[in-house]
């Protein structure tokens, strides 16, 4: 039986999910879909990495900021020029922004590559057009 897990935040999407927040066993982790130079192309494979209370913390509060902005543009009460993640806008989403910056790029990854399994998780119809669903993730070891 398949187990799904919390997706706390989604920080990149490119033709789907590629970073963000997501719990493994229960625990949460930053995770990163890893690039392949050899066919230019996102993989199937993820890195996850294991983070502190302080990091979820300030993740969850950056997250807030963008989730009520994101709301307020699919409702048409923002415009784009309003973006917390352009820098200038919101300063506390700066400051967090620039600390979950400093600790992604020292995060230990756990030795295992994962495979994910999105999808979203019911109840939201009520949510503006456009806005970002709420998901839950399984998550498979790597075979290669």
């Amino acid at each position: 039986m398949t187990q799904y897990e919390q997706v706390h935040t989604i920080w990149d999407l490119y033709d789907g999910v590629r970073t963000g927040i997501a719990d493994l066993n229960g625990a949460p982790h930053y995770f990163a879909c890893l690039y392949d130079e050899g066919v230019d192309d996102y993989s199937d494979n993820f890195k996850l990495y294991p983070v502190s209370p302080a990091f979820m913390q300030r993740a969850m509060r950056n997250w807030a900021i963008y989730r009520a902005w994101e709301r307020r543009f699919c409702s048409g009460k923002a415009d784009l020029t309003t973006h917390p993640g352009h820098g200038g806008i919101n300063v506390e989403y700066d400051q967090l922004k620039t600390w979950l910056d400093d600790q992604v790029a020292n995060l230990p990854a756990r030795p295992t590559l994962y495979r994910a399994h999105f999808r979203e998780l019911p109840g939201q119809e009520d949510l503006p057009s456009g806005m970002l669903l709420d998901l839950e993730v399984a998550w498979s070891p790597s075979p290669g």
